[in-house]
């Protein structure tokens, strides 16, 4: 085989492999695209169930410190991250934030455990109930979003694509993995 063979078979394959990335880009964009969309969706619904939370923790701190005094700790625990979380537009932060909340409700979950009588207290016991039913809403819309960055991130990883899809604003979003969660205490500290 001659140089000029050679060159032409290289510039051959180099065509091929371009015209195959091109198309195989093309034809995965709109998937990207819809998924893309999806994550953003599943993200504004967990941002929306986070504030609903929100909104229920100043009553649970106040039927705590109604029930008993000195928790002002804890207190101050769930209003700073209630405060980050309804304040910050950095992702990372509202997670963070998100999770303090998740401790600090797992830390309230203990003292029922360790005091019955609290759950007996009217005010904390309508307040506690409805922060557990809107913790599993918060635990789930994080699970579905997780979900969702997870397939777009595979997609994105997906070869010859991969090559084009950052050219184009396809990015790897992240991913937040849950924390423990009231649900997931089950006794143990």
């Amino acid at each position: 085989m001659t140089v000029p063979r050679v060159i032409e078979l290289c510039v051959c394959f180099i065509l091929a492999f371009v015209i195959i990335t091109l198309i195989s880009f093309l034809s995965l964009r709109p998937v990207l695209s819809e998924c893309r969309r999806e994550v953003v969706s599943e993200w504004e619904a967990f941002l929306h169930e986070v504030g609903e939370r929100n909104k229920l923790l100043p009553g649970l701190i106040e039927a705590v410190r109604g029930f008993e005094t000195g928790h002002g700790k804890l207190a101050a625990q769930l209003l700073e991250a209630r405060a980050v979380s309804t304040r910050s537009t950095d992702p990372d932060k509202i997670v963070t934030a998100v999770d303090g909340i998740e401790e600090a409700l797992t830390q309230v979950e203990k003292l029922v455990r360790a005091r019955p009588e609290i759950n007996r207290y009217p005010p904390f016991s309508a307040h506690w109930e409805k922060i557990v039913r809107s913790t599993l809403k918060v635990n789930l819309m994080r699970k579905a979003y997780n979900n969702s960055a997870r397939l777009y991130n595979r997609l994105l990883r997906s070869f010859p694509q991969n090559i084009l899809a950052a050219a184009f604003g396809f990015v790897p979003i992240n991913e937040y993995a849950p924390v423990r969660s009231l649900n997931d205490i089950n006794g143990t500290p």
